[in-house]
Formats: structure tokens, sequence, C-alpha cells
């Protein structure tokens, strides 16, 4: 699992090195800099909702999450929230 990560990793790396030459030549041919930022702005955008959306290992983040069982969500739900809220609540104290 670990080199499926590791591909997606380097397949990032390699999107936005190659959107960042096109910058780079679209600034040396126009002569205005301001391009490099805005070419910038969209190729991280771009890159980062596709990789966000990109199923690793064949099966797309959601299915990966009901895949789970209802008890491994539960307890998940558990330690996020007993952060927050350490103590449960006891019947008729009001806080």
């Amino acid at each position: 699992m670990l080199i499926l990560y590791l591909e997606a990793l380097v397949a990032i790396v390699l999107s936005l090195s190659i959107l960042m030459a096109l910058a780079w030549v679209v600034q040396q041919r126009t002569g205005n800099s301001g391009w490099v930022d805005t070419i910038w702005t969209f190729s991280l955008g771009l890159v980062g909702a596709g990789s966000a959306l990109w199923p690793i290992g064949g099966i797309p983040p959601l299915e990966q999450h009901m895949l789970r069982s209802r008890r491994e969500r539960y307890r998940d739900y558990q330690s996020r929230t007993s952060m927050f809220f350490p103590l449960p609540p006891q019947k008729g104290v009001v806080t």
C-alpha cells in the first residue's frame, strides 16, 4: 500500500513540475511574470482536486469509509468527540 501512495506522490510532483515548466515558458514568451502566479494557483487547485478525487488502490475513498464496520466508525466517532466532551452527561445535571 505504501508503494501506491509513493506512486501517487510522484505523479503529483511530476504534474506540478510540468505545469510550472509551462508557466516558465509562458513567462519567457510574454515577458510578464504575473502569469507564473496565476498558473501556479490554477495548477495547484487542479492537481489538488484531482489527487483528492483519484482513487488509490482501486477503491474510491468514500467506499473505503463505507467498508469499515459500524463498530469501527462508532469508535472513531467516540475518540474524536471525547476530546471535546470528556465526560458523559449525567442525568439531572445542568451545566
